[in-house]
């Protein structure tokens, strides 16, 4: 009791509002009102179901709540600028300007990860709470939406094949904690045509970029950045056959003239003769396809 007492007083004072995150700031409102009701008794079942959300709720953010919550100097809004600086530079157009346009229109929302080594079991289950919580809604953001993950500038830069490991390892961690049944049409052998990350019963693009990158810039990023996108975008996006072939010659275009090296040949579509969607996750800084360290995720499982 004096421990709830403690926490009712830091809520009534505001001390708790540092965090800023809207469930957090509700949940200490309501500390708040509890201690200071006329009869000053706490529902403790109550406030155990506050704290049992505030754990199961994820740390996701819009734009707005991340300029509202995070200070100037703080590295998660670096890491935002950076990000955002790169959508809106309109002297060196970035190629994908569907994610662009996702992006200025509010559709995307973004996650922090406090190091850039994704393959720590900590930030799979970060990731994973906030594709659980953010593919529900994806439909409601928006045509050109996607979950960012972003993550702590680091001065130790690892390798390109570095990266791509840690990234493996972070998509065999969200298929350890897949609480969904592996969707039955498509294959669970990775090194298939029809082969594409799922999560929560939902297919899934995912799209990385790395400060490791020097020749495929459309790839780098000041820090480790993954993009999640619903695959539903693209059968909006790819809807017509001539919508398809519009949006990649657009990008292609733009991809040849930011990059230093040509256009990936592993830039398909998906499911064709001899293609890998697998591939197009991770591009490597040459032309040559990504390793997979894996014939299946969660194999063990």
């Amino acid at each position: 009791m004096l421990l709830l007492a403690l926490l009712a007083l830091l809520a009534a004072t505001g001390v708790f509002l540092v965090f800023k995150h809207p469930t957090v700031v509700a949940f200490c409102s309501r500390l708040a009102r509890l201690w200071t009701s006329e009869n000053s008794i706490f529902d403790v079942k109550s406030l155990a179901q506050g704290v049992h959300n505030i754990s199961s709720t994820p740390i996701t953010f819009t734009k707005e709540e991340i300029i509202r919550t995070f200070a100037a100097e703080s590295w998660q809004l670096q890491a935002y600028n950076d990000y955002a600086s790169v959508l809106l530079d309109t002297e060196r157009v970035f190629p994908c300007i569907y994610a662009a346009k996702g992006f200025k229109s509010n559709e995307q929302v973004f996650v922090f990860l406090d190091s850039d080594d994704i393959g720590d079991p900590r930030h799979a289950r970060t990731v994973a709470s906030a594709l659980m919580q953010y593919l529900p809604r994806a439909r409601a953001l928006g045509p050109n939406t996607s979950l960012v993950v972003l993550t702590k500038h680091t001065n130790d830069t690892r390798t390109v094949e570095e990266y791509n490991v840690l990234f493996w390892k972070l998509l065999d961690g969200l298929a350890r904690l897949d609480e969904v049944a592996w969707p039955a049409n498509v294959p669970k052998d990775i090194d298939t045509e029809r082969w594409c990350f799922s999560f929560n019963g939902e297919s899934v693009f995912a799209a990385v970029q790395t400060p490791a990158h020097q020749q495929r810039l459309s790839r780098y990023a000041d820090s480790l950045t993954v993009a999640f996108q619903p695959k539903w975008v693209f059968d909006i996006l790819f809807s017509t056959d001539a919508k398809r072939e519009s949006a990649k010659t657009k990008v292609r275009r733009l991809l040849s003239k930011y990059d230093v090296i040509p256009v990936s040949p592993l830039l398909s579509n998906y499911g064709d003769d001899g293609t890998r969607e697998a591939q197009q996750y991770f591009l490597m800084d040459e032309n040559i396809p990504a390793p997979c360290p894996l014939q299946r995720l969660a194999a063990d499982v």
